[in-house]
């Protein structure tokens, strides 16, 4: 019988399954990348094909030499891989750091601005320190990198070291001074949970203001100083080796509106928030331009109602006096004021403010608005309304040789100043028309 051609398979010969015994690792080696049938053939592959009477043991050592030269591609083709995507990485990296561009050129010194922060112990413990601040943090031009000395206080006294928790006490309007003595809430919890305390002070206030401040007054905005808290907090947490600690802020009414919105830019940052007695929402077409008097009103006649049906009567009573001849004399006289009085607004606004102060203090163990209603509802029956009004001035600012517009008494700080000018250009929506009812 005539002999027939080896079909063109065996060139190319694959695994038959119906064989009893299949080899994995020719199996394996088969599909692999360098591997092929013919490969297969010339090593004497028991595929049916190779030389039969080469041994088997070296039939089997050279598929293991095979698979060896196979891993030996494949840690070659990884090793390929990983330093081509690691370059590929740290090249992006640096074609997408884009650095802060001067619009005056590139001045080192301008562009990396020192941040060196120094500290003083005072003989309570208290780390006094000044951080070198940004003037702005937002914008290009060339004063925005000026900087500037920003104060900020801490108290390591309770602290458990790094990973213990941090409490940032975010200053308001007013300088740190006060507020490490008063925040009282923050010891308390520093002790149980080991934590750092640090008072950062807000910019323009205290001793923390930017050269020549009143010029540059475009920075004075809650934005910039919660880039000037990120700023401090990443400091500190750099400086003691606390990458890994907690960070809680916390603030009362303004100080607290900053807290929380700390909390919501800089998440990252803040693991949490503490805002206490802040009014977040008191802007135009949010909250009624009426409400922070609704609330001194509602103080006062919950204490006494007849002390705010006097204070309600007042109102109209000054205006009264004040419209007949010599009447502006008369009121001057009546409430002891340390100048004549110029007209009956300025009272007014006086009082006012003793009225919203007593309200928002109003707190143990002085209980300013029950001071107030004690005095002018003390011996009522005898006296104008007016009488015991200005009694209620001497309970509240005991006796002094005379009362409101003195600069001894009514002195504007330039903390007053500065509050005044930065809630009216930036915040909220109180009025100086609105008095209790």
């Amino acid at each position: 019988m005539a002999a027939k051609l080896m079909p063109s398979t065996a060139i190319h010969p694959v695994i038959d399954s119906s064989r009893t015994h299949q080899d994995p690792v020719n199996m394996f080696y088969k599909f692999l990348p360098g591997g092929s049938s013919c490969d297969l053939v010339r090593d004497g592959s028991d595929t049916g094909f190779g030389s039969p009477e080469k041994p088997q043991n070296n039939n089997l050592a050279s598929r293991w030499t095979h698979l060896a030269m196979m891993f030996q591609r494949l840690f070659l083709l990884q090793s390929f891989l990983l330093f081509s995507l690691t370059t590929a990485t740290a090249t992006a990296k640096r074609l997408n750091t884009i650095p802060r561009h001067s619009p005056i050129g590139p001045r080192v010194w301008r562009d990396q601005p020192d941040k060196t922060t120094s500290c003083e112990v005072d003989e309570e413990g208290f780390e006094t320190c000044f951080y070198n601040q940004t003037l702005d943090h937002f914008n290009y031009r060339p004063e925005s990198y000026d900087t500037f000395p920003q104060r900020y206080v801490i108290n390591s006294k309770y602290w458990g070291g790094a990973n213990a928790s941090i409490l940032v006490y975010l200053g308001a309007e007013a300088s740190i001074d006060g507020y490490r003595d008063a925040a009282g809430f923050l010891d308390d919890n520093a002790v149980q949970f080991k934590s750092l305390l640090v008072f950062i002070e807000h910019r323009y206030y205290g001793h923390s203001f930017p050269p020549g401040a009143w010029g540059k007054r475009g920075y004075f905005s809650s934005a910039q100083a919660l880039a000037d808290y990120a700023a401090i907090i990443i400091d500190i947490k750099e400086n003691r080796s606390a990458q890994y600690s907690p960070v809680i802020v916390i603030g009362g009414s303004y100080g607290g509106m900053l807290a929380s919105w700390f909390r919501l830019k800089y998440p990252h940052i803040a693991l949490g928030a503490l805002a206490s007695s802040a009014p977040i929402l008191y802007f135009d077409d949010i909250t009624p331009q009426d409400a922070y008097y609704s609330v001194v009103t509602k103080e006062f006649r919950e204490a006494s109602e007849t002390c705010y049906q006097t204070i309600k009567t007042s109102w109209s009573e000054i205006d009264e006096l004040a419209s007949k001849p010599d009447g502006l004399s008369m009121l001057s006289t009546k409430f002891n004021t340390c100048k004549n009085l110029t007209d009956a607004s300025e009272l007014k606004d006086y009082l006012r403010l003793m009225y919203a102060y007593a309200a928002q203090n109003n707190s143990p163990p002085t209980y300013p608005v029950n001071e107030v209603c004690k005095g002018i509802d003390d011996d009522a029956s005898g006296d104008d309304i007016l009488s015991r009004i200005f009694r209620g001035v001497v309970a509240y600012y005991g006796n002094r040789t005379c009362y409101f517009n003195n600069n001894a008494y009514a002195y504007q700080s330039e903390a007053t100043l500065d509050w005044s000018w930065q809630y009216s250009n930036h915040y909220f929506c109180i009025t100086t028309t609105i008095y209790l009812p």
